[in-house]
This record gives structure tokens, sequence and C-alpha cells, in this order.
């Protein structure tokens, strides 16, 4: 089993080549949005991003759509994340027969080290200071929703953050 740090490493890794890739498609600073999404159960892990105009070409007839990441189109990519995404499903399915509270806790270990990764690239200047970066699940139950709002928080200017978790 890979350690916290090295899984770390890894999701920051993978982050660096997705935006990369997505950069040479579209500039830095059109970026509206980037996303980590997963499952409930943290098993694995993709990216999606959108851009400023494809957001305000939907907005109209979709109001909110600029935070709703699993309906962006572009970057729905999991290649990056695939060695990730491979340690993450062995452990959440070796951590199934655990008691649910322990459960829950691996769980939040796993969306702790994506949100982490996340926040070292913002720092480091990856990600334009306006791009909206969020971490969450394609179809999140209460839980995840918590944690995704909170992590918004930790990974965004308090006012994106803020619109972020209103539409969550």
């Amino acid at each position: 089993m890979q350690s916290y740090e090295a899984m770390r490493q890894a999701a920051i890794d993978a982050i660096r080549v997705a935006a990369v890739e997505a950069f040479q498609r579209v500039e830095k600073k059109s970026v509206f949005g980037f996303a980590l999404c997963t499952d409930n159960d943290l098993g694995g892990v993709f990216h999606t991003y959108a851009t400023r105009d494809w957001v305000s070409e939907r907005e109209p007839e979709y109001p909110g759509i600029g935070f709703i990441p699993v309906e962006w189109e572009q970057g729905y990519d999991g290649a990056p994340f695939l060695e990730l995404s491979k340690t993450f499903f062995e452990i959440s399915q070796s951590d199934r027969h655990l008691p649910h509270a322990a459960y829950e806790k691996s769980c939040l270990t796993r969306f702790r080290i994506l949100v982490e990764a996340m926040r070292i690239c913002r720092d480091e200047g990856l990600f334009d200071p306006n791009t909206l970066l969020c971490v969450g699940g394609t179809d999140p139950e209460a839980i995840l929703v918590e944690w995704t709002c909170h992590a918004a928080r930790y990974l965004n200017k308090a006012e994106i953050a803020e619109e972020y978790c209103r539409t969550i």
C-alpha cells in the first residue's frame, strides 16, 4: 500500500499533467473551473474543466452550470489519474469490511489527498487565481457534499467558494 505522501504526490503529478494538457487546448485564464471528480467511495478519480466561454454560452439555458463539474464537457478524462485510481480502488475494496466510521475515515483520507494536491498546485501558480477548483462526487451523498463545500473554501477565493457551495 502506498503512503499518504506517495498518493498525494501521485495526485499532484496527475493534476499537473491534466492541467498542462488543458492549457495546450485553451488559454489558462480562460478556464472557468477545474475539478477532480470521484464516487462516494473515493474508489477512482478523473478530471474535468470548463472554459469561461463554454459556461457563458450555456448559462442562460442552464443557470449554475459553471458550478456543476459533472456537467462540464471539456477535459472529461481519467488517463492522468489511472494509477492513483487503481490505488484508491484497491483501498476502497480492502476497507469495505471496516465499520462505517472507519470506512468513512478512510474515504476522508483519500478526499484530503485530492484536496491537498489541488491546493499545492494552486499555490505553485498552476491555475489562474480566479479559476474555480473543486473536488467532488459525481452523484454525492450528503457527507461528500459537506466535504466538497469545505474543500471549496480551502481551494478558492471566498466569493467563488460561496457561490459554488450555494449551487452544490
